[in-house]
């Protein structure tokens, strides 16, 4: 009984590292990953099994209102 309990516990910190690395909202705004930034929205919005509350979608996402609100930045006090 003792050595089925290690087994799984061992299972369980296995697989407890097996994730992506969580990226930040700064690294998907760089230009150089926008095709990542893309990729990764893309991937979240078409999320019928909960990937668009991870992290990572919710950093996407962020950073992609952040840059389309930079883009259409049209200020009056110009």
């Amino acid at each position: 009984m003792k050595k089925t309990l290690f087994a799984i516990l061992l299972l369980a910190i296995g697989f407890s590292g097996c994730g992506e690395k969580t990226k930040t909202k700064e690294y998907y705004m760089q230009d150089e990953n926008a095709q990542e930034l893309e990729a990764k929205v893309k991937e979240c919005k078409n999320d019928p099994g909960g990937v668009g509350q991870t992290p990572n979608c919710i950093n996407a996402i962020e950073a992609m209102v952040a840059k389309s609100m930079k883009a259409d930045d049209t200020s009056i006090f110009d």
